[in-house]
């Protein structure tokens, strides 16, 4: 199980001038067409989760020069990934709300978070398998494959995407603070370098919940179950 986290952060570290430069483009586009667009804002992370899934799946090279499929690798399809993806996102998003308008009083959101964050879980853990299978074009794959990984899946993203991304979230509320305190303005540089960062830093989240719904999916192909 750690080799998976360890690849994960070996993977960050060698791509991170790339990524670094990917999230500066997000971040300066978001900022130029104001107001920002979480909805553009996630396309753009389930579309680069597509090349993460490719080099989980295919070892294959995520740089400047470019991405080539490797050997044996179905060609780059991301259309029904995209989809499934975007339910993904907002499948959850769709139910922590239900939940937090249905069953507290506090619509704040904090409660709305501590609905959606389970949800997230629950959704990754039983279906996200789908994600890889959709990328690798497998025909073989059938959710009920995927349901039967779904509990050491869930345990393997709280304790690596869900681990680090409370540790991020923490440092990115802290960090956030600090430059309230000092005054910075909303629409100036140092806010947009402050964007920057957590954006590239949180794509370490994604990574880590890739590498490990990667592993998961290997887990679920005959020949794994066989050996």
């Amino acid at each position: 199980m750690l080799q998976i986290y360890r690849d994960s952060f070996r993977f960050f570290a060698a791509t991170f001038p790339l990524l670094l430069a990917v999230g500066a483009v997000i971040e300066i586009l978001l900022w130029v067409l104001q107001p920002r667009s979480d909805t553009a804002s996630s396309v753009a992370l389930i579309i680069l989760a597509y090349f993460f899934h490719r080099h989980f799946l295919f070892g294959e090279a995520f740089t400047f020069r470019g991405h080539k499929p490797a050997e044996g690798a179905p060609p780059f399809k991301f259309g029904w990934f995209l989809l499934l993806g975007i339910g993904m996102i907002f499948l959850p998003v769709a139910i922590a709300l239900a939940l937090t308008l249905g069953l507290v009083a506090d619509h704040s959101p904090g409660t709305l978070l501590l609905f959606l964050f389970p949800t997230y879980l629950v959704v990754l853990g039983l279906f996200g398998t789908a994600l890889p299978a959709t990328v690798a074009r497998d025909g073989t794959y059938r959710l009920s494959q995927g349901l039967r990984v779904g509990l050491p899946t869930m345990g393997k993203l709280i304790l690596g995407p869900g681990f680090v991304g409370l540790i991020l979230l923490v440092a990115t509320i802290a960090a956030a603070r600090s430059l309230a305190t000092f005054g910075i303005a909303e629409d100036s540089p140092a806010m947009l370098a402050f964007y920057i960062a957590t954006r590239t830093t949180g794509f370490l989240t994604t990574i880590l919940a890739v590498a490990v719904l990667c592993d998961a999916y290997r887990k679920t192909r005959p020949a794994a179950q066989a050996a």
